[in-house]
């Protein structure tokens, strides 16, 4: 599936959905068995080109943040949907799909609550720090959380964890710039940062976008 999803991003306009619309319309065979809905987690998931929805199976772990910083290999999800560029659904879907984490740019979560459920007891104060970042496939905006003694250079240089929790994240497609994107709580890529500096206060004007 990696090698197929490689070629078929070559493409005219980049955006992976189309084609496999054209291919492979309805069910896809599963590669896993069905999960129970026990610590199954709704989620998004964006690349450079290509987009789906599903559940992710977190098992033993409390958050998203936990399964995906401590897990090796290929992460399955399940119940998914190939996404357009823009969010709509297609008609592929398949009860199981293996997705590669180092083509995953963003794990977007669209429940709040369910996040602030998982991380209640393991909450500790920290400092919000709002980000502007640029991906291959897309430029966003959104807040981080450090200890108050961090660094924030030392910490977007540092190499782990490898996927950052973000809140009120906000993303602009690079090649539709009117794909515009709001996750309430989402997990980013950081081998996929090409820029990122922080977002000061006065840096945005009142009601303007700095996407």
């Amino acid at each position: 599936m990696t090698i197929a999803i490689e070629q078929l991003a070559t493409g005219v306009d980049g955006d992976v959905s189309a084609h496999l619309e054209e291919l492979l319309v309805g069910e896809l065979p599963a590669f896993l068995s069905t999960p129970s809905s026990d610590s199954a987690v709704e989620v998004e998931v964006v690349g450079s080109h290509l987009r789906l929805s599903g559940t992710v199976r977190i098992g033993h772990f409390h958050r998203l943040s936990d399964f995906l910083n401590n897990r090796d290999g290929l992460i399955a999800l399940h119940q998914a949907t190939i996404l357009r560029r823009n969010g709509d659904p297609t008609k592929v879907h398949t009860d199981s799909i293996w997705l590669s984490p180092d083509e995953i740019t963003l794990v977007g979560q669209s429940d709040p609550v369910a996040q602030t459920r998982a991380s209640s007891d393991l909450h500790v104060a920290k400092v919000a720090k709002t980000l502007i970042v640029v991906t291959p496939g897309h430029t966003l905006t959104g807040q981080i959380y450090l200890m108050p003694e961090a660094d924030l250079s030392v910490f977007i240089e540092s190499r782990d964890p490898s996927f950052i929790p973000m809140t009120d994240v906000r993303t602009r497609s690079l090649a539709d710039r009117r794909v515009i994107t709001r996750y309430p709580f989402a997990m980013l890529n950081r081998h996929h940062i090409v820029a990122a500096t922080e977002l000061m206060v006065g840096m945005m004007p009142s009601g303007r976008s700095v996407l």
